[in-house]
C-alpha cells in the first residue's frame, strides 16, 4: 500500500520539548499559585507539577504533560488545589498561550524541518499535524517557525477528540481522501503510537527526540528513530520503503 499522508506530533517530534513547554507550564504554575494566594508555596507547587507529570524539571513519559491536553492539566491541577478555582480550563487555555508567546523564541524545531517537509510534498504526500496542544497555542510556535504553510491539516485537541481517539487520523483521511493504511504516525510516545494503532494506520513510527523511551516505543512502533530527519535516507527513500538504507543511531 503507497503511503500518501504523514501526520506529525509536534511537541517532543517536531518541536524540542523542554526548550519551551518547561518554562510555559512552570510560570503558569506560579501563576496558579499567585491567584490562589499562594505564592511561594513550594509544597503545593512540587504537588501540581507532580500531577501532571513533571518533577524536578524531568518529565515523566506517561504522565500528563506528555501526552495530554489543557483539559486533562486543569482536572488534575484541580484534584490538588486546596479551593476551587472558576473556569479552570479555560484560565488554563489561556495562560498556556500566553506563557508560550512569552517564550517563543525558546521554540526549537528537532532537526531543519524545511528540507525534510519539501521532499514529502515533492512525493506527493500530504502532511498533517495530530496534537494534544490547542489550535492557538500550535499556529503560534508553526508561525515562529516558519513551517505553518508545510502543514496541510492541523488536527488539536480542542477542536478534535484527544489521542489516542483515531478522530484525527478519520478526519484527516476524510479531508484528502485517503485510506487509513495510506497514512503515517509519528510521535515521540506511546499515546501517539496508540493512536495508529486504534487507527489501523499504515505505519506507526516513534522518535526519540522527545519524552518516549526506546523501550517503550518499541512495544507498538513499527519503526524507531532518532529524529524525524531519519525518515528519509541518504537516497530520499522513506525507512519503510522497500531498499530504504538503515537508520543508524
Amino acid at each position: 500500500m503507497k503511503i500518501k499522508g504523514i501526520l506529525f506530533d509536534k511537541d517532543g517530534t517536531l518541536l524540542k520539548f523542554g526548550s519551551i513547554w518547561i518554562k510555559v507550564i512552570d510560570d503558569v504554575i506560579n501563576q496558579l499559585l499567585q491567584v490562589i494566594g499562594e505564592t511561594g508555596n513550594f509544597e503545593l507547587k512540587q504537588k501540581l507539577g507532580i500531577s501532571i507529570g513533571l518533577m524536578n524539571g524531568e518529565v515523566d513519559e506517561k504522565g500528563i504533560l506528555a501526552s495530554g491536553t489543557s483539559l486533562d492539566i486543569s482536572s488534575a491541577f484541580k484534584e490538588v488545589l486546596p479551593i476551587e478555582v472558576p473556569s479552570l480550563h479555560q484560565w488554563m487555555s489561556e495562560q498556556i498561550f500566553i506563557k508560550s508567546r512569552q517564550w517563543i523564541e525558546y521554540v526549537e524545531p528537532v532537526c531543519d524541518l524545511s528540507p525534510l517537509f519539501s521532499i514529502i510534498r515533492n512525493k506527493g504526500i500530504v502532511i498533517g499535524i495530530a496534537t494534544a496542544d490547542d489550535y492557538e497555542t500550535t499556529t503560534l510556535c508553526l508561525e515562529y517557525l516558519g513551517i505553518q504553510d508545510d502543514i496541510q491539516f492541523l488536527g488539536t485537541a480542542d477542536l478534535y477528540e484527544k489521542k489516542p481517539s483515531p478522530q484525527m487520523v478519520e478526519i484527516f483521511c476524510e479531508k484528502f481522501g485517503l485510506k487509513a493504511e495510506e497514512v503515517v504516525i509519528v510521535g515521540d510516545t506511546v499515546v501517539d503510537l496508540q493512536t495508529a494503532k486504534n487507527s489501523k494506520a499504515g505505519f506507526g513510527i516513534g522518535v526519540l527526540s522527545g519524552v518516549g523511551t526506546e523501550k517503550e516505543l518499541q512495544k507498538l512502533a513499527n519503526f524507531v528513530i532518532p529524529t524525524v530527519q531519519h525518515l528519509i535516507d541518504e537516497n530520499d527513500n522513506f525507512i519503510f520503503d522497500k531498499g530504504a538504507i538503515p537508520v543508524m543511531k
